[in-house]
């Protein structure tokens, strides 16, 4: 449910505003009304801030889960700010450092194929009036004759190429041979081989060491980094707060309102009065944007993840977490379908709580997804894609009456569709109910009254309680009092004549629109065979492939099945996952109303109150 809020005004002498502004902080109840839009210029550079160190801290984290031991290396920086900087100057150096290391890298690959020289020897050969000068071929186009027409000496083949040099005597140039179309003139390197590999060796450890150094802010300054962004966020919601108040009676007084859950408010008016700080509260009003908190028992509170994928709903209207919820982990046993599966959800999310208590209430909604599956897989006979309605099992004979074929299946799941549809028109009933007044909701009783009555109607017909005659006349009223509330009394602010004509449009948009979403729901029929089929062709696949060797035929058989049924469990389980989901938003939420746009209720308090 959405816990009601009520709006404080808060006025406040201009001197006390900052000791009130931290003891409220403290409370941590009030969610500051946010009627200036535009964050300052320093906020928006808060929220850049904030998002580069989040940024950092997730790098690090990655970065941290690959080392396995503490680094050699100390941070030697107290605090995140310090550490940032430290860690912005290691990666600018890095960069430095490997873009040197690519350059030396291409000067390696050019002054490979020449081997190792002497520059100060080219240099007394100039002097003495012999040059050199260094050129290149293709393999393929140099010309075997060269070395006798020419004055040049082959150095060697690298790559497809052929490296030689052409020998002049007092500036006597060859041009004949420098204008073959074959042959590329080269600049003689600037770096023997050796010097070059001396170079990158000497940068690659300095590297190593810049590597180490971050590694050890990752290792060890990691809270302080993200204590630092803990600072930040509160630097950011107190400039939020300042930007929100609006100054009165010439800037001797400071005013500021914010939401306050009613359920909270007894602490902060126990605080205002004994501090004779004057305000006013009192109840939202209709245009009014209301933060929203929701409150739900345990087993409710674990779909909230589910509906925070989707929207927050408004003040106005309730909250449709306790109402999917139960629909929602039917549907999934419904898709995933297979005891066994079901079994490992339990067992797996049970394991990994111990490791990630951070996750702790989606893990446990997998817990209560994995029973629902189990359910259903009992329901259904299948455990670990055998079936078990033709498994010979002596102790499972009494059991197998009350399993479902396919046939049965398909039905079930279009009848938990139309309950779902039906039981989302009724909450859409209280839904307008509530919001608009319970004239508004005429419409949506009329199709109740029509879907529902003729139903039943037509049931009891079928049973043989009623004979035609009688049936013909209880549709007559169904339809004629139906019809009254869908095309005429459908919105109390227009004519009956709008009316009329805009219930044809809702009749015409109700019955095309109904008949798919009731379709929508024989998706789950198909999750729950597909995963059934997949796992039963991996245990055939497990059997009629092991070898006929007493020790590689089980080893083989193991393979097959773990890899078989772990890619069936990740795929079945993700369709269990969106499919329903997708249910749950469109069908649903569309059947009950739901208008949304809600914002969560964030009080102004401490980051670390906050988690």
């Amino acid at each position: 449910m959405i816990v009601s809020m009520l709006k404080y005004s808060f006025l406040v002498y201009h001197a006390d505003y900052p000791s009130f502004l931290k003891d409220i902080k403290e409370l941590g109840v009030v969610h500051i009304d946010q009627k200036v839009k535009e964050p300052t210029p320093e906020m928006q550079e808060m929220f850049r801030h904030i998002s580069e160190t989040s940024a950092v801290i997730k790098e690090l984290k990655y970065r941290k889960s690959y080392l396995n031991e503490a680094p050699s290396q100390a941070i030697g920086k107290s605090n995140g700010s310090a550490l940032l900087e430290d860690l912005k100057s290691l990666k600018e150096l890095r960069e430095d450092k490997n873009a040197l290391l690519d350059n030396y890298s291409k000067e390696l690959r050019q002054a490979e194929p020449w081997g190792e020289f002497s520059k100060e020897l080219l240099s007394k050969l100039n002097e003495k009036g012999i040059s050199f000068r260094f050129l290149t071929t293709s393999i393929r186009r140099f010309e075997e004759d060269w070395p006798q027409k020419y004055p040049i000496s082959v150095i060697g083949d690298f790559m497809g190429y052929r490296y030689y040099v052409l020998m002049e005597h007092d500036g006597e140039v060859d041009q004949e041979f420098l204008n073959l179309p074959s042959v590329d003139e080269l600049s003689l390197p600037e770096k023997s081989v050796a010097e070059l590999h001396s170079l990158i060796k000497k940068l690659k450890l300095e590297v190593a060491d810049i590597d180490s150094k971050i590694d050890a802010i990752a290792w060890s300054g990691l809270p302080l980094i993200e204590s630092y962004l803990e600072e930040l966020k509160d630097q950011l919601t107190s400039a939020n707060v300042h930007h929100q108040t609006v100054s009165e009676v010439d800037g001797k007084v400071s005013l500021v309102e914010g939401w306050v859950p009613q359920s909270k408010t007894e602490k902060l008016n126990k605080y205002l009065e004994s501090n004779k700080i004057l305000f006013v509260s009192r109840e939202a009003e209709e245009d009014e944007q209301v933060p929203i908190l929701l409150k739900n028992n345990r087993f409710n509170k674990l779909f909230e993840f589910i509906g925070s994928f989707y929207d927050h709903p408004n003040h106005k209207e309730l909250d449709l977490t306790p109402f999917f919820a139960p629909f929602y982990m039917l549907f999934f046993g419904f898709a995933l379908g297979d005891a066994g599966y079901g079994l490992i959800l339990i067992l797996g999310a049970a394991l990994l709580k111990r490791k990630m208590p951070k996750l702790k209430s989606v893990l446990t909604l997998a817990q209560v997804l994995g029973g629902a599956t189990v359910v259903f897989g009992a329901l259904t006979g299948t455990f670990f894609g055998i079936s078990l309605v033709e498994a010979d099992i002596p102790w499972l004979e009494n059991v197998k009456a009350f399993m479902v074929d396919t046939d049965q299946l398909f039905y079930l799941a279009i009848i938990l569709g139309v309950i779902q549809i039906l039981f989302g028109m009724v909450v859409k009933v209280v839904n307008i109910s509530i919001s608009k007044g319970f004239r508004y909701s005429f419409n949506t009783i009329g199709w109740l009254i029509l879907l529902i009555g003729s139903s039943i109607n037509f049931g009891i017909k079928q049973l043989g309680l009623i004979d035609s005659t009688l049936m013909g006349n209880i549709n007559i009223g169904i339809f004629s009092i139906s019809g009254i509330l869908i095309l005429l009394l459908n919105n109390p602010k227009r004519n009956i004549f709008m009316n009329f004509l805009v219930g044809l449009w809702d009749v015409y948009g109700m019955l095309t629109g109904l008949l798919g979403d009731i379709l929508s729901y024989i998706r789950l029929f198909a999750l729950g065979v597909s995963s059934a089929i997949l796992g039963s062709v991996f245990n055939m696949m497990a059997m009629n492939m092991k070898p006929d060797n007493i020790i590689l035929g089980p080893l083989v058989m193991i393979i097959i099945l773990v890899l078989g049924h772990g890619i069936t469990i990740f795929m079945s389980a993700l369709g269990a996952f969106v499919h329903p989901i997708r249910l749950t938003f469109v069908e649903f939420y569309k059947n009950a109303g739901f208008e949304g746009g809600g914002k969560p209720y964030l009080p102004f308090a401490k980051e670390s109150n906050k988690n």
